[in-house]
């Protein structure tokens, strides 16, 4: 029985180290699956970014210059109009029976000249003969040149008749989007009003609006005095289906608004396609000088702690080494400048951070140079 009890003793002692030993046994860690890219160099902007809108070169207000009722609109409420193209008619009877009236004025007062010079004339080898007086003949010649004052006066008012009847068709004077129209045609129009009939706003080309800190004006200053055609200015709005549009900064205002210590400035686009609009928001890089050769990372390979930035470099033995790195800007194809730290054509991991640690293995899953 005692000899029973020791075997079953021994055995359990047995499977209880046999178990222990199993316990402290050290296991490989799993690769972390991870994706990468390679590092690139590439020749990018330095650039200064700020929101800004866009604000149309030219805006006119369409006011009437005669009185009468409208007769005709010629274009729909948001038309697109050239310049020189018709666009109201006002009810030109009134201004037609004037320019009549001051027609008939002149040619009644041109006879009267004409008459009073040939009567002058016949009279002029009278007074040399002392058939008539000077006195009557000074009279005849006053004559002539209060009917010629009266011909002159005449050809004001006929001119004012013509000027007035053309103010009866409004024709734009730039090629610019019509707003909307204020006044339905049979409508009374008033030349003294204060409503324009409608607003045109030019938007090819079109200002790109903007403002940037006091800070940065010598800086711009000096790249613009560099630059050939001025600096390059990109525009983007907020649909990322619409591409962005490019300008020379064409303006710069002549002063500093004391209570934001911003300086506005614009720059000039083309906008071929009509797809910016007056007042509409934009994102605005303003282009200061070229970075030759940067190195380039995609953007979410750079990591964040107590320390700074840092990122992770994939080394040929299918492990990761920590590395700080400084950074410079982040670029609008949502790459960044890596100033110090990374070298050109080195992987960095994009994507399994966070299970990283220096010296971890790693099974590569997707590397982004593959693609290309």
């Amino acid at each position: 029985m005692k000899k029973h009890f020791i075997s079953i003793f021994v055995l359990v002692l047995g499977i209880s180290l046999v178990g222990c030993s199993k316990k402290h046994v050290k296991r490989e860690p799993k690769p972390v699956p991870v994706k990468i890219a390679r590092a690139y160099t590439k020749n990018v902007p330095y650039f200064i970014k700020t929101v800004g809108h866009m604000e149309s070169i030219n805006i006119v207000n369409i006011m009437a210059q005669a009185d009468g009722r409208l007769m005709k609109t010629y274009f729909d409420d948001g038309d697109y109009i050239e310049e020189g193209e018709l666009l109201f008619l006002i009810d030109q009877r009134p201004y037609i029976a004037s320019l009549k009236k001051a027609e008939g004025a002149l040619e009644e007062s041109l006879a009267n000249m004409m008459y009073a010079r040939r009567t002058a004339e016949r009279n002029s080898k009278l007074v040399q003969d002392e058939y008539i007086s000077q006195d009557t003949f000074d009279s005849l010649v006053t004559n002539v040149q209060a009917d010629e004052g009266i011909v002159k006066q005449n050809e004001g008012a006929l001119d004012d008749a013509e000027i007035n009847l053309s103010y009866t068709t409004i024709y734009s004077p730039i090629t610019a989007r019509a707003g909307e129209r204020l006044l339905d045609d049979g409508n009374l129009v008033l030349q003294n009003a204060e409503t324009p009939l409608v607003t045109l706003n030019q938007i090819c080309p079109i200002y790109a609006t903007f403002f940037i800190n006091e800070k940065d004006l010598q800086k711009i200053q000096r790249c613009q005095h560099h630059s050939v055609g001025g600096l390059e200015t990109i525009v983007s709005v907020e649909d990322p289906k619409v591409p962005s549009y490019k300008g020379p900064l064409t303006f710069i205002d002549n002063g500093v608004d004391l209570s934001t210590g911003m300086i506005k400035m614009k720059a000039t686009l083309a906008n071929e396609d009509k797809a910016l609009w007056p007042n509409q928001y934009i994102q605005v890089q303003l282009n200061l000088d070229t970075i030759d050769d940067a190195v380039l990372v995609p953007y979410e390979a750079v990591q964040n702690n107590s320390k700074g930035k840092y990122v992770f470099i994939v080394k040929g033995n299918q492990t990761v080494e920590m590395r700080s790195v400084e950074v410079g800007q982040r670029q609008s194809d949502d790459t960044i400048v890596i100033t110090k730290g990374v070298k050109d054509k080195e992987k960095v991991v994009t994507e399994g951070q966070i299970s990283l640690y220096d010296g971890a293995k790693i099974k590569i899953v997707k590397d982004a140079n593959e693609e290309d």
